[in-house]
């Protein structure tokens, strides 16, 4: 099918020399690791090698399983839509596809890698971890759960809240090609398209320490991305893009305040018994709420049932607005620049250029007028 970009044999050839990369990477990086770190850092980087050499060790190009008459119809008409929305990426959104997407891997489970993100028990300020290359980060992923479990449980006993989430897609930055995955390669063609719209995103711009504009960025292209893939195919798939996205914006902004209210409980000075007990009635009634909300004007909205039904805690309310703090911001310099996607994309990169305050200030300026009618998901 056009659009493939890679013959099965040239993809090889690409196999071989990444394999080589991860090897070469390997061999240099561990060494010098083990050096620098203490024996769980090293172990940690290990299995991160490990893990992102299974990726690329059992990758097969999609083209070849097109062509395959052994390759199950679902699969296969799923990996054409793959191809079909890479190829819009490069195109029409100008995101630097390359080798991306262009290879299928299972995993054989349901989540690729589990992140586990930490927070002091009473402080809703996310722990940090630092990599080489990548900066500071509020979580850290495990290609196993049991060692993602086996982390959280270590910051348990040292007193922190923990979380541990499995996730579905991540990029490597360039480093690699990245392939499709069975844990994402199903969703439906709004979520699918979302999602690769998403990670190539992070391949195109990545700001080392900024987590919140990363993916606050990546958020933003993914659905300026959607609604031109679905406006002439399916125009009703842009509304139920937009109001899913007004939705996740009302809920973080709710949470948001239960966080905020947490926080300031934090700041008094009481007793550590006396605070936990607080702690835990404001969660409750935080749950409480939701459930309220769910019974009125959020009763089909059940995306985050799970989430808020499951336990609670400072890590996990950490993980709130991250994917959604800049998207105001981000969508009205999109409104500025009158929807013309090159304009947007160079001002974007501006804004990485700059220091982080720099960003901070220019970002909080364009929020406010985010909420406008001229905003393209009102």
């Amino acid at each position: 099918m056009a659009g493939f970009g890679i013959s099965g044999s040239g993809k090889k050839s690409g196999f071989s020399k990444q394999r080589w990369l991860l090897s070469a990477i390997t061999g240099l990086s561990l060494p010098l690791l083990l050096l620098l770190t203490g024996c769980s850092e090293f172990r940690y980087y290990q299995q991160a090698w490990q893990g992102q050499w299974q990726l690329i060790n059992h990758r097969e190009p999609v083209a070849e399983l097109v062509d395959n008459e052994q390759t199950p119809l679902v699969l296969k008409r799923q990996l054409q839509l793959a191809q079909q929305l890479t190829s819009f990426a490069k195109n029409n959104l100008k995101l630097p596809v390359n080798g991306n997407f262009q290879t299928y891997t299972d995993t054989q489970r349901p989540f690729v890698v589990w992140n586990v993100f930490a927070a002091p028990s009473f402080s809703t300020q996310p722990y940090q971890w630092c990599y080489p290359w990548l900066g500071c980060l509020s979580y850290r992923g495990y290609f196993s759960e049991q060692a993602a479990q086996q982390e959280a449980k270590q910051l348990d006993t040292e007193g922190y809240d923990t979380y541990v989430a499995g996730i579905k897609a991540y990029s490597t930055l360039g480093l690699f090609d990245d392939p499709l995955l069975n844990t994402f390669i199903y969703y439906p063609e709004l979520e699918l398209a979302n999602l690769i719209f998403h990670e190539l995103t992070h391949r195109w711009l990545y700001v080392k320490d900024d987590v919140d504009f990363n993916e606050s960025l990546a958020t933003t292209m993914a659905i300026v991305g959607v609604e031109r893939w679905f406006m002439d195919r399916q125009p009703q798939a842009v509304d139920r893009l937009r109001q899913r996205y007004r939705f996740d914006l009302e809920f973080s902004r709710w949470l948001l305040k239960y966080r905020d209210q947490l926080e300031q409980l934090y700041q008094q000075p009481l007793s550590a018994s006396v605070m936990t007990n607080k702690k835990q009635q404001l969660l409750a009634k935080l749950k409480a709420d939701y459930q309220q909300k769910r019974q009125q004007q959020w009763h089909n909205q059940p995306y985050y049932d799970h989430w808020i039904s499951s336990q609670l805690n400072n890590a996990k309310l950490a993980t709130v607005a991250t994917y959604y703090r800049w998207v105001p911001a981000l969508l009205s310099l999109y409104e500025q620049h009158q929807r013309d996607l090159g304009a947007f994309m160079s001002a974007c990169q501006q804004l990485a250029q700059q220091s982080y305050q720099q960003r901070q200030n220019k970002l909080l300026a364009l929020a406010p007028s985010a909420s406008s009618s001229n905003n393209p998901i009102e």
